[in-house]
């Protein structure tokens, strides 16, 4: 059943951009008022839009998750409502897409997508919030990460930098500040963008501040004594987000791990070697894998997989994290990690506790001082 359903994604994806223009055809056909009410741009626009759907479609039948479609379905109702679309186009274009995929792909295709798609627009009417503020939260920290990301919409990086550091000196310790601060904020601000409430150069200022912001207190934050460990820590090969990696690794590194942080975007097979042992260190005791997208979770098995065919990565505990596992509780499994990461400092024991279960299974111990 798994290879029939990697064929059927695959399948779709390799269509996807013929099975976009029927869809929106069809849409355009069976609504005369739509060219008048999205104008001159509105058949490029829905194209955008299918083309999106229609990878997360082949994500969620390659992985047998059909919350993947559905999140991306309430994702782009929270855009329509915030730019004051109709919502009904919305599940009005998933109809025309399920009898596009009835009509042109074989049916044992279509008998996989059908009932993902018409679950979706199920949600979709029965669902009024769609996707909700990170800020919604209660609490202090919902509060200081406001005031935070207030001072860098200013552009003011200085005394964003001079109002963590004063949480730093008034007891929050280093993980409090990146997860409750850091990371909410950078939540916050993606999702302002997706509402129209913020610019992708506000996006952009605010990460990239952070990231620096980050560095400076983890400078000056004491590391405790060193456990002997390494922890190779990376984003998958597509994914151009790692701040949410960059975060766990800093808070690894304070805690007493020795951490090699790859950044980025970084290929399978590199990942595979960097676990390696090297001239002037062992072998890698944790490897952390981060995706922030759902169309890098196949990325994120395949990279797995690449790891475990290694001769170095047979028995490596695997971490993995980012908001499509938030979201999918057993997501992990699905990839072949040994765990999921919520938060950074919430993964720090089960993590250790891999570490030292998989030296048990090898035939010698590759600490490092």
């Amino acid at each position: 059943m798994k290879s029939s359903r990697l064929e059927a994604a695959h399948l779709i994806e390799s269509s996807n951009r013929a099975i976009a223009t029927w869809t929106v055809d069809q849409h355009y056909c069976k609504d005369n008022t739509i060219e008048e009410r999205y104008g001159a741009n509105g058949r490029r626009m829905w194209n955008q839009e299918v083309v999106s759907r229609i990878a997360h479609l082949a994500e969620a039948v390659a992985l047998d998750r059909e919350k993947i479609f559905i999140s991306n379905a309430l994702w782009s109702k929270t855009a329509f409502i915030a730019r004051e679309l109709n919502s009904a186009d919305l599940t009005e274009n998933l109809n025309c897409m399920v009898s596009v995929l009835i009509e042109q792909l074989p049916k044992a295709i279509s008998d996989l997508t059908t009932p993902i798609i018409v679950h979706a627009v199920e949600t979709l009417l029965n669902n009024q919030e769609c996707v909700v503020s990170p800020m919604s939260i209660a609490g202090t920290s919902r509060d200081l990460a406001r005031m935070y990301l207030m001072h860098l919409l200013r552009r003011d990086r200085a005394e964003a930098e001079r109002f963590v550091s004063d949480l730093s000196k008034n007891g929050l310790t280093f993980s409090q500040i990146c997860e409750g601060i850091f990371a909410l904020a950078m939540l916050e601000i993606g999702h302002m963008w997706h509402i129209q409430e913020a610019s992708i150069a506000d996006e952009h200022y605010c990460t990239n501040a952070t990231q620096q912001i980050l560095e400076v207190l983890r400078s000056k934050t004491p590391r405790k004594a060193s456990n002997g460990y390494l922890m190779v820590a990376a984003s998958v090969g597509g994914d151009m987000h790692d701040l949410g990696i960059r975060i766990l690794s800093a808070i690894y590194e304070t805690e007493g791990w020795n951490v090699e942080f790859l950044g980025a975007n970084t290929p399978a097979q590199e990942i595979a070697n960097s676990i390696a042992p090297q001239s002037f260190r062992g072998g890698a005791d944790l490897l952390a894998l981060s995706a922030t997208t759902s169309l890098r979770i196949r990325t994120v098995q395949e990279v797995i997989a690449s790891v475990r065919a290694s001769p170095n990565g047979k028995l490596i505990p695997i971490l993995v994290g980012g908001q499509p596992f938030q979201h999918i509780h057993d997501l992990w499994q699905v990839v072949g990690a040994n765990a999921q990461s919520p938060t950074a400092s919430a993964s720090l024991e089960i993590a250790l506790q891999l570490v030292i279960d998989s030296h048990l299974k090898k035939p010698k111990d590759r600490r490092i001082d």
